[in-house]
């Protein structure tokens, strides 16, 4: 097999057919990053070191010591470390899972090695990185382009729209508990507001798309009329090719829900219901009030401030996630446990952001070390034959 922009070849050098309507970038499929992507990857880089160093040296210093942060830190029982450990791995074993019943014959086992190797290069590496990560373990096991294709969207399609539906959820859900909080809703109204109303549109596109081809079409010509001007902007072509994809995504992730509707939902749903009960559980282990931030108000914000992060401007959001996430708590509970606020936010993302770099170099290990064994195994099943 030839390889060309990332797609399997034939003999004769044509790509297949099937792969070629994979529905993925060629880089995320394992093609090399041309210029641009380069480009992006360093100023991504760039920006993501800017980020952390404004954090630790201009942020924090605003609204909180580095002394009282480490201090709220370093309070937590070892208890508690343990069980938001527990939590973290919990997130890891979902978002592996999801995988499992889209692509037949995978295991659960090389879904985690694919999923956190591909979490650990995310992180570090901007762009599709990590896709392509994902993409290379799992073709290693023979799983074809376009079933991992298929799943990948259909995944991300369903992440996408649970982000952007999930805030005015908990809002309502925090009102009709009776608002419970004593203090620190200073602007949770108006965030409550502009989060209902985008839920209430996320809501009406997700089930109108599902139920009209048509409706797909139309949100992928607006989609490019949009973008269009700026390509102009900056001499590329136009777009043209969005109706067409918008129309192939909805009926790829149709036909990856029907049937596994349930496993789905309880994999993504679970795995971002876990990461705000996670980050809410951070803080109060970090000194914020229960009183102050029940959980229902805690998983709004949470939904607000992962809405806020959605489209990765550097590797795992990192520096963006810990900011935003830290203004989201902070202009709603005011001045209250600023430090520990910060604190909370800063362990989150340690479970997050740095765990996954662990966790994802072990399953590199293991899948490298797997693949060494299953080569050798096949060669010598080869020979006595």
């Amino acid at each position: 097999m030839f390889q060309r922009y990332g797609f399997p070849m034939t003999e004769d050098g044509t790509a297949r057919q099937d792969d070629m309507r994979a529905g993925l970038p060629p880089e995320a499929m394992g093609a090399r990053p041309g210029p641009g992507s380069v480009l992006m990857k360093v100023l991504s880089a760039f920006l993501s070191g800017a980020l952390l160093v404004a954090l630790f040296l201009f942020i924090i210093p605003q609204i909180g010591s580095l002394e009282e942060v480490w201090s709220s830190i370093t309070s937590m029982t070892p208890s508690t470390v343990v069980w938001l450990l527990i939590g973290a791995l919990a997130i890891r074993a979902l978002l592996a899972e999801a995988y499992v019943p889209l692509i037949p014959g995978l295991s659960f086992f090389r879904s985690l090695i694919a999923r956190e190797s591909s979490s650990a290069v995310s992180n570090v590496i901007p762009g599709p990185s990590g896709t392509a990560t994902q993409y290379v373990v799992l073709r290693s096991w023979g799983v074809s382009t376009q079933r991992f294709a298929g799943a990948t969207v259909g995944v991300s399609v369903i992440t996408d729209a649970l982000v952007f539906a999930a805030p005015g959820i908990f809002f309502a859900l925090w009102v009709l508990l009776g608002m419970p909080a004593e203090t620190g809703t200073h602007n949770v109204w108006l965030v409550g507001l502009i989060a209902g109303a985008v839920t209430a549109v996320t809501l009406a596109l997700v089930i109108g798309i599902a139920r009209s081809d048509p409706l797909a079409r139309l949100v992928g010509r607006v989609g490019q009329s949009c973008v269009n001007p700026a390509r102009r902007l900056f001499g590329k072509d136009r777009v043209t090719t969005w109706p067409d994809q918008a129309s192939g995504i909805r009926a790829e992730t149709l036909l990856q829900v029907r049937g596994n509707a349930t496993v789905l939902s309880a994999c993504i749903g679970g795995g971002y219901l876990l990461n705000g009960i996670l980050l809410v559980s951070c803080l109060w282990a970090c000194g914020v009030e229960k009183s102050l931030m029940p959980m229902s108000m805690g998983l709004f914000l949470y939904g607000v401030g992962r809405l806020a992060t959605i489209v990765p401007i550097t590797p795992g959001a990192v520096g963006v996630a810990e900011v935003a996430y830290t203004a989201v708590y902070m202009t709603v509970l005011g001045d209250e446990d600023q430090s520990a606020v910060v604190a909370g936010v800063l362990v989150y993302r340690a479970l997050t952001y740095a765990l996954p770099l662990v966790t994802g170099a072990i399953a590199y290990v293991v899948w490298r070390v797997m693949r060494r064994h299953e080569i050798r195994e096949l060669a010598e099943a080869e020979l006595s034959s």
